[in-house]
């Protein structure tokens, strides 16, 4: 959803700026932010499609027109027909199937229609209300109104939709769940002559009107959530192309750009930015499967916005704030939150954590890793100003806790990092996102489904990384403490917590050292508060530094040498990890000690593989007959241990 320069609030801690002011400086006055729909009885029906048929100015939020809604009943015996439209809307008539019905009660913007004659379980029907009125305005950012009219310095008016996340209902009458995807949507949109007015899909016509008025005509046939159908009404200009997508199709794809009609919006600079449109697409198709909705187009309306909003195929934003990186989080959007919808509010970081992150995922392809690591390091300091709170929404009656900035944005990117940290190859991360948009494309998913769909890409399972990164809190601080002789080198690294929800990360965990002759790095997989590595180095470590690259979010304590250390047994070091256990193809063997030597045998006592460990193993099995093996680790200290292998 928005992206609002959330590297700027971040440094203040979110309080103080007039950015965040506009971010969430309050959200409307609702008796209470919904868990559900509105009332129990929208879920009795599904909604199918919507016809949209409404005149509208630059000038105000005044609507005037007719929504049809096309659905189909969930229940038997349905009787009762529910909808939202907010209380300033005066409907004018409602016809249910054609016939016209007058039986309509009114709670605040909750709407409920008997019907004539209740209709059977699975029975298509259709809604067409007749409806006018202002819709309560807002000041041209996000939590303050559905529709918004601005005037610029300029002199220029605009009036633009932000439905995001309960304000459907001050424009049009809506059901307002995230789980019921509207199949189809015509929007057909009545203006004076002189405007162009923006919506999702294609433009597939404009029809002159009298009085010198103009119908634009957008129809869009992909699933879509109610809050990211929009309307944009302005005096615009067009500025559109056509991309060309480089993965052997030969598809090209409308890019479709409105802006204000004054030079002053649209400069060289804001051009090579819209350019710039085109190969992220191509890009984010590579990365994550084609662009979901490449029939018909992508592009942006320019609004006033502090950030973006990324609307089905068209994403508002604001020209004097464009940049790169915005235009990155907002595209990204398309996968992580339109073609695959958060299912519920507490997981909505699937869709802001994931789109945030893209913005890594861009500025590495284009400007470099060097250029992403260094928005990561802030990232994860902007995540550590405080020492608690989940990714997982704790508290969806409160929309600024939904759209927190440290947690829902900042610390859903840093997980989405951490992610693709622990694949086993950096291939496998982006395999597995794919998988996961293939499989839950135009519906909805939550946090498991991801879990799954990356545990079968791993081939391991992720639950403790799940629990202790989104659902838990907080972070831990590792201290290093490392001795050395003659040639054998241990490590001690032990972790406290910020927050008691999680009392150890379980991390692989990178540990430069640093040498007179140079540095090298070390993985040791954290399992618990204290933790050893033992290995075969001759070089005299100077110093450690600890998750040199940025992987995790972690602060480091207090790095030293301690020869007390070589005190310490090599059977209090940590027991391998050996997964899949029963394998079908091979078994992967980790938390080793680097110099470990493994050999497995039969059932006969026959050995049949043997290998010297430098952090993980990997043993094939496909050439083996099903059945029982036995695995032998000897430490450099000569301690033996025996695993049972199952093929």
């Amino acid at each position: 959803m928005k992206l609002l320069f959330l590297a700027i609030l971040s440094l203040i801690n979110f309080v103080s700026t007039n950015s965040y002011a506009n971010y969430c400086s309050g959200s409307k006055s609702r008796a209470q932010h919904k868990t559900t729909v509105a009332t129990p009885e929208e879920n009795d029906y599904d909604v199918k499609g919507l016809k949209f048929n409404l005149s509208l100015t630059n000038t105000s939020t005044y609507v005037s027109g007719d929504v049809t809604t096309y659905a189909r009943t969930n229940i038997a015996n349905f009787g009762l027909y529910a909808f939202e439209l907010h209380n300033a809307m005066t409907i004018d008539s409602l016809k249910i199937n054609g016939q016209l019905n007058t039986n309509i009660s009114s709670t605040g913007a909750v709407r409920k229609v008997t019907l004539n004659t209740p209709l059977a379980a699975n029975t298509d029907f259709t809604v067409q209300v007749f409806y006018h009125g202002t819709a309560p305005g807002g000041n041209g950012q996000f939590f303050t109104g559905g529709l918004h009219n601005i005037s610029l310095p300029s002199g220029t008016k605009l009036m633009y939709s932000l439905s995001d996340d309960l304000f459907a209902d001050d424009w049009w009458p809506s059901k307002q769940s995230i789980q019921d995807k509207i199949d189809s949507v015509t929007m057909w949109l009545t203006v004076d002559d002189t405007l162009k007015a923006g919506s999702n899909g294609l433009l597939l016509n404009t029809t002159s009107l009298p009085g010198n008025k103009l119908r634009y005509e957008w129809e869009t046939n992909y699933p879509i959530d109610y809050y990211l159908i929009c309307v944009a009404v302005a005096p615009y200009k067009e500025y559109s192309y056509y991309m060309h997508f480089t993965d052997g199709s030969n598809d090209s794809m409308l890019v479709q750009n409105y802006y204000y009609d004054s030079a002053a919006f649209f400069t060289p600079n804001t051009k090579s930015l819209l350019d710039s449109t085109g190969l992220m697409i191509d890009h984010f198709s590579k990365v994550f499967g084609k662009y979901p909705f490449h029939q018909e187009k992508y592009g942006h309306c320019m609004t006033i916005l502090s950030g973006g909003m990324e609307h089905q195929t068209m994403t508002f934003m604001s020209t004097p704030n464009i940049r790169t990186t915005l235009i990155a989080h907002e595209l990204a959007h398309q996968w992580w939150g339109n073609s695959v919808t958060y299912g519920k509010w507490e997981d909505i970081w699937l869709s802001e954590g994931m789109a945030t992150y893209t913005e890594q995922l861009y500025l590495e392809h284009y400007w470099g890793s060097a250029a992403a690591k260094a928005t990561r390091t802030s990232v994860f300091n902007q995540v550590m100003t405080q020492a608690g709170g989940s990714v997982w929404v704790n508290d969806t009656t409160n929309v600024n806790r939904i759209f927190d900035g440290r947690l829902t944005y900042y610390k859903g990117a840093a997980v989405a990092h951490m992610l693709r940290y622990m694949a086993p190859q950096d291939s496998l991360y982006f395999l597995g996102l794919r998988a996961y948009q293939q499989q839950y494309k135009y519906g909805t998913a939550v946090t498991s489904d991801l879990q799954q769909v990356m545990q079968q890409t791993y081939g391991k399972p992720l639950d403790s990384f799940f629990r202790q990164w989104i659902y838990g809190q907080g972070y831990p601080t590792f201290s290093v403490k490392w001795a050395q002789y003659l040639g054998m080198t241990l490590v001690k690294v032990t972790q406290t917590t910020s927050h008691p929800s999680v009392k150890a990360f379980q991390m692989p965990l990178q540990l430069k050292l640093n040498t007179a002759n140079g540095d090298t790095t070390v993985t040791i997989n954290i399992t618990d508060t204290a933790n050893y590595l033992k290995f075969n180095w001759g070089d005299i470590i100077t110093s450690v530094v600890v998750d040199p690259e940025d992987h995790i979010i972690n602060k480091t304590g207090t790095t030293q040498y301690d020869p007390n250390l070589l005190s310490i047994d090599d059977a209090v070091l940590q027991e391998p990890a050996i997964y899949p256990n029963p394998a079908s193809e091979g078994w992967y063997v980790e938390n080793l000690l680097p110099g470990a030597v493994l050999q497995l045998f039969d059932i006969s006592g026959r050995r049949i593989w043997n290998a010297t460990s430098s952090g993980q193993v990997y043993i094939p099995a496909t050439n083996l007959p099903a059945g029982c093996y036995l695995l032998e680790v000897r430490s450099l200290g000569g301690n033996k241990a025996h695993y049972k292998l199952l093929k």
